[in-house]
């Protein structure tokens, strides 16, 4: 049998020549986890957020019963962190919301910038941030509002900057972060360590950072997505002023972290960008430019976007062919699959689109039959992975193991 390190090298060389758009020894199998690590073994979703090292075991075992050809490194917030700050954005598993602790964290839509204030946010975005994003998403750090003369603080005004640090409501919320920092070191080393156990078991890491394009970004944390689609049609040009400020903000620090990191893959949701939220010419506009530049520079530092294309995306697979051709990953959720390969096939690797539905509430003849299916449309002529429609949180083992076994018996090349 071989060892995690042959394994390791063997695992990573079929992915990179699936990207590369060849024909590997099969087609790569690479189900994007969520929340299996822990429903899949008996780990409850709320012990994770408190520690993540509870997911270990759940990783370890899954490794185990599915030999995959990438792992994906689990996500969710950090209890202790978000309950420090006072986090109104967010509900987790567990006494404080009575959410079962099985169950997941839920995230609610809300708008953290008047109609009003983009112009103060182009101006000056970590004024806002710190000033007004803040405090009002975060309860506990409301304080965070009162230190207006960090702006200037030239000559005597250094003072009045300094005595706003000794205001009660100030010092509670640096309290509040300093406590929630503790939790925010622990995520991040924790989070290392779930790498490390895939690296140890010879599976390469497929996705262990991520970001979203300028216009999710907007939508998903400050602006809030209906809003956000509104702004489209009711103030197009302070959106897309937004938009830019964005991207030139948050696009190199993404990368240069990842750089930092080594990292091979870098995952890119995209959330607002569906068939169903906006059209062919309103995507063109607002919404690629920001993702084809954080992708652009991805490749520049050699990095491959793995790109999450959720919802329809049917009227947008012309559009995603304006990249180096074989340097990004597309999976999708629900798309014409068989077109996809066609449009796309020859210029970037595709996966995703079976559903995880399926592997939820399906039998394992089916799932065997649908795999098999997208296995004819898409695996000839390489650059195609086998993987689920959305993240996998809860599914049957037996269908599971389906798919992963009708992949090694008829994705061979």
């Amino acid at each position: 049998m071989a060892d995690a390190k042959q394994l390791y090298a063997e695992r990573e060389q079929r992915a990179r020549t699936c990207v590369s758009l060849q024909e590997a020894d099969r087609v790569p199998f690479v189900p994007k986890i969520g929340r299996f690590y822990s429903t899949g073994y008996n780990i409850s979703t709320y012990d994770v957020m408190m520690d993540k090292r509870n997911i270990l075991p759940g990783i370890e075992a899954f490794v185990r019963d599915y030999e995959p050809d990438l792992g994906w490194v689990p996500v969710e917030h950090n209890i202790p962190s978000v309950k420090a700050t006072g986090a109104n954005f967010l509900k987790w598993p567990g006494p404080d919301f009575g959410i079962p602790k099985r169950e997941s964290f839920q995230v609610l839509d809300g708008s953290f910038i008047r109609d009003d204030e983009f112009e103060e946010f182009v101006l000056d975005p970590t004024h806002f941030f710190l000033t007004k994003f803040y405090p009002r998403k975060f309860d506990k750090l409301k304080g965070l509002a009162k230190i207006d003369s960090l702006r200037m603080p030239f000559e005597y005004g250094i003072y009045g900057m300094m005595a706003a640090f000794g205001d009660p409501e100030v010092r509670a919320s640096l309290q509040a972060l300093m406590e929630a920092s503790t939790g925010a070191r622990e995520w991040q080393q924790y989070s290392g360590m779930c790498a490390g156990k895939f690296i140890e078991m010879g599976v390469p890491v497929g996705c262990a950072v991520a970001t979203t394009c300028a216009f999710d970004e907007f939508s998903d944390n400050v602006r809030g997505l209906l809003n956000t689609i509104m702004d489209i049609y009711e103030r197009p040009d302070e959106l897309l002023a937004v938009l830019d400020t964005i991207e030139r903000y948050s696009i190199e620090p993404a990368v240069m972290g990842a750089k930092a990191m080594g990292i091979e893959y870098f995952f890119i949701p995209l959330h607002a960008g569906v068939d169903e939220f906006m059209s062919p010419e309103n995507y063109a506009k607002f919404y690629w430019p920001g993702l084809k530049k954080l992708m652009t520079r991805l490749i520049e530092e050699g990095i491959t976007p793995y790109v999450f294309c959720e919802g329809r995306y049917n009227t947008r697979l012309e559009q995603l062919l304006d990249v180096p051709k074989g340097k990004v990953i597309y999976m999708f959720e629900t798309v014409d699959i068989k077109r996809a390969k066609e449009v796309l096939g020859g210029h970037a690797c595709i996966c995703g689109n079976l559903p995880t539905a399926l592997l939820a509430h399906g039998t394992p003849e089916q799932v065997k039959d649908a795999t098999k299916k997208m296995l004819d449309d898409c695996a000839p002529g390489g650059g195609f992975m086998m993987d689920a429609s959305i993240v996998i949180d809860d599914v049957k083992h037996e269908n599971l193991q389906a798919m992963r076994e009708t992949t090694l018996i008829y994705g061979k090349y």
